[in-house]
C-alpha cells in the first residue's frame, strides 16, 4: 500500500472512529435524558458494570472528575437508587460503590434495539474480522490509558 493510500486509510479510520464515538455519546445523552440522569451518571454506571465495585477515588481517576464532583454524582445516583455505598473491607477509611442491578434493568430497554442490531452484525461478521477488530480496540484502549491508574498495563 502506498504512503498516500495508507494516509487516506488512516484519515478515514480516524473519521469513522470519531463518528462512532459522537454517535454513542449523543445516543447515551438521549437515554440519560429519558431516565433523568446526567451523561456522567450513565458513564459511572457503565464503568461500575464493566469494572465492578470501586472506590470513589478510583471512579474520579477513571472519569477525570474531582473527588468533589464524584461525590455529588454519587449522591445523585444513590438518591435515585442506582448505586449503593458500603464500607470497603480492605480499607476502613473508604467505601466501595456498587451499581444496583435492578435499577440498571430499567435503563437496559433503551439499548435493546441497538444491542439486537449489533448482535446480528457480529453474528454475520467473519471470525477473523472480529478477532482483528478486538485486537485493534484492545490496543487503542491501551494507548489511551483507559485504566484507572493511567497505566494501560496495570
Amino acid at each position: 500500500m502506498s504512503t498516500g493510500n495508507r494516509a487516506a486509510l488512516h484519515a478515514s479510520l480516524i473519521r469513522n472512529i470519531r463518528y462512532f464515538i459522537a454517535g454513542m455519546i449523543l445516543f447515551n445523552q438521549k437515554v440519560a435524558d429519558s431516565v433523568g440522569l446526567h451523561l456522567t451518571d450513565m458513564q459511572c454506571l457503565n464503568l461500575l458494570e464493566l469494572e465492578g465495585a470501586m472506590t470513589p477515588g478510583k471512579l474520579a481517576k477513571w472519569m477525570g472528575l474531582s473527588t468533589g464532583g464524584v461525590t455529588v454524582m454519587l449522591d445523585r445516583l444513590e438518591k435515585g437508587g442506582y448505586i449503593r455505598r458500603e464500607a470497603n473491607p480492605s480499607d476502613r477509611r473508604s467505601v466501595l460503590v456498587h451499581a444496583n442491578p435492578r435499577k440498571a434493568h430499567k435503563i437496559q430497554p433503551h439499548y435493546q434495539e441497538i444491542n439486537r442490531e449489533m448482535d446480528v452484525f457480529l453474528t454475520e461478521s467473519p471470525r477473523a474480522e472480529l478477532e482483528a477488530a478486538n485486537r485493534f480496540l484492545e490496543r487503542m484502549n491501551a494507548i489511551r490509558g483507559n485504566r484507572a491508574d493511567g497505566n494501560p498495563q496495570g
